[in-house]
């Protein structure tokens, strides 16, 4: 979030976020395997970080009852995010259409069933224009 200025929705699924940021209980254990071969200051790097994304206020899969609710919540949180994030006119952008047109045929946008994508990658690429062309 500091380095590439990217906005950071934490999801605690069936795990407590004061475990995440005290690296404490199962998470904790797990936190210390993982960083076994580390460096002393790449793990502390890492549970600096731990500490900024638990303190960052995220979703608690602990407190919905139901976790189909949870992810509508979530989705449409993340939508509202996007769609107050400034949009160039992508008639500017050179080869669009071939995203657009993969990426259409992937989702099968006729077909009933509710699908989920993830657009991954580097900021400033068009994630989100492709993803807000494709929405219009």
């Amino acid at each position: 979030q500091e380095e590439c200025g990217q906005m950071v929705i934490p999801v605690f699924y069936r795990l407590d976020p004061s475990h995440v940021r005290k690296q404490t209980g199962e998470f904790g254990k797990i936190f210390e395997k993982t960083c076994h071969d580390e460096t002393e200051e790449v793990k502390i790097r890492w549970s600096e970080a731990l500490t900024d994304v638990a303190n960052i206020l995220g979703y608690h899969s602990v407190i919905w009852g139901n976790e189909a609710d949870m992810v509508e919540k979530i989705v449409n949180d993340v939508i509202e995010k996007l769609l107050l994030t400034p949009a160039k006119d992508s008639e500017d952008f050179v080869g669009i259409e071939d995203h657009i047109a993969k990426l259409s045929m992937l989702l099968q946008l006729e077909a009933e069933e509710v699908r989920m994508v993830g657009l991954w990658g580097s900021s400033g690429i068009g994630k989100t224009t492709i993803a807000r062309v494709l929405f219009n």
